[in-house]
């Protein structure tokens, strides 16, 4: 029997830790929920959003966000929230959350960095704070591989607290819960609130009670996994799959591209089967997708596994904006009398449609093989950080597409709905006989219309 005095469910601190495009949604769902779903009773709830981005926590407080997730007056409303970028405004915190992003290194393997530097600020706090009254609970959200929470957290923060994790004796432990993030950007429909969550923890007493805290406000409901690494893996083979059948379509575009058979007619054509699953061909990349099978390989190879289709998905997925890339050299080649320079326009940079995020986008790695030809490109993309694409790439994106002018080349990359009120008088405006159209987004059809 645990003896543990765990945080009031309708009345306690909560520190949201990573202030991105998990954390903030989560940060102010959590504020604006009055009342509980569940009890009904009322919710008297402070929290407070922590991030090493002191540039992003003065955005935040003044209402703005460039991430373009919230508007100013979404931001404002909620009146028990704060933004901080210090840490001791974390010391009375009795519920930390965890969100901060899990990447891949160039060598494709996870970096843990900053899900440890979150746990060492975390820990610090903990230490510091005489929890006589409340034991603290620690949820991670982050996306990692089986494992990471119990085994790579939860030891550091005992290392640097001084406190024991799940203890008995209740006076000098700490708890712990994970429930992965399943926020999906630029998603209108897919929300937060609309999508079950999955929760766990780490005994039976603090798993329901994390269960019980997300289904307070989660209108969707919630799911209870057995266990910590249950809901770890739950939620890396949701993205493992996924990849593994984009990987399969562009595996088949590139077959039929060979047999001369256009593939949205046969995805079409095969889509009219009841149990016939269908996806499209494209580039995989962002921070979800094309990151997480890394970490599951990761671990199969930790212990001597080795994932044969995983890893083949993720080598067709990361190959595909080099496929694209020689798809452009080739029809150009049979241009290349008439296009002494070759203008090319980009509509789209991020790493997928009504996202402004450029983290791991294929398109990045497609320009910078267009630059290597000395192709002059424009860059189209309202939703991005111009800084940060600037940064990357050298090149300055725009928000419209520039007038009195025509293109050699027109890649429709994305399917920003900005895009979507482009006309084909638009489209004539800024082509000739010879320009070529490469549609990303399967919306366009013609002579000279190229998909994937």
């Amino acid at each position: 029997m645990y003896k543990s005095k765990l945080p009031k469910l309708n009345n306690c601190t909560i520190g949201i830790i990573g202030l991105g495009y998990v954390g903030l949604p989560l940060a102010i769902k959590i504020a604006n929920q009055k009342s509980c779903l569940l009890s009904k009773k009322r919710n008297n709830r402070k929290v407070i959003g922590y991030d090493i981005d002191k540039d992003r926590v003065n955005e935040l407080n003044k209402g703005i966000d460039k991430k373009n997730i919230f508007s100013k007056k979404t931001i404002s409303i909620p009146k028990n929230i704060s933004f901080t970028s210090h840490k001791k405004l974390l010391l009375n915190i009795e519920v930390f959350i965890i969100t901060v992003p899990t990447p891949i290194n160039t060598e494709n393997q996870p970096d843990l960095s900053y899900l440890k530097r979150a746990s060492k600020i975390v820990a610090e706090c903990i230490k510091e704070k005489d929890y006589k009254c409340i034991n603290p609970i620690i949820i991670y959200e982050s996306t990692v591989y089986p494992g990471v929470t119990e085994e790579i957290c939860i030891p550091l923060i005992e290392k640097i607290s001084g406190k024991k994790h799940n203890c008995k004796n209740y006076n000098d432990s700490f708890y712990s819960g994970y429930s992965p993030e399943r926020i999906n950007p630029g998603d209108s429909n897919n929300t937060l609130d609309s999508i079950t969550k999955v929760t766990s923890g780490c005994n039976k007493k603090v798993a329901s009670w994390v269960d019980k805290f997300y289904g307070s406000f989660i209108s969707a409901g919630t799911y209870k996994a057995s266990n910590i690494k249950v809901a770890e893996a739950a939620k890396i083979i949701e993205n493992t799959q996924r990849d593994i059948n984009i990987a399969l379509v562009n595996e088949l575009a590139i077959l039929f591209k060979k047999l001369n058979i256009n593939t949205k007619d046969v995805l079409d054509a095969a889509n009219t089967k009841w149990n016939f699953q269908k996806y499209s061909p494209g580039l995989v990349g962002g921070h979800c997708i094309g990151v997480d099978p890394y970490y599951l390989t990761f671990k199969a190879k930790e212990i001597g596994f080795n994932t044969k289709l995983i890893s083949a998905g993720r080598n067709i997925n990361d190959y595909m904006h080099k496929y694209l890339f020689h798809q452009i050299l080739s029809q150009l080649e049979k241009t290349k009398k008439v296009m002494k320079l070759v203008d090319v326009l980009l509509l789209g940079i991020s790493y997928k449609s009504n996202c402004g995020d450029i983290r791991n986008s294929q398109l990045i790695s497609l320009v910078e093989n267009l630059k290597k030809e000395n192709m002059k490109i424009t860059i189209v993309d309202p939703l991005v950080n111009k800084d940060e694409v600037f940064n990357k790439i050298g090149l300055i994106s725009v928000d419209t597409i520039p007038s009195n002018k025509q293109y050699s080349i027109i890649i429709f990359a994305l399917n920003h709905k900005e895009f979507k009120k482009i006309t084909k008088k638009e489209i004539a405006n800024i082509s000739n006989e010879n320009t070529l159209i490469f549609d990303l987004t399967n919306n366009l059809s013609g002579e000279k219309v190229f998909n994937l």
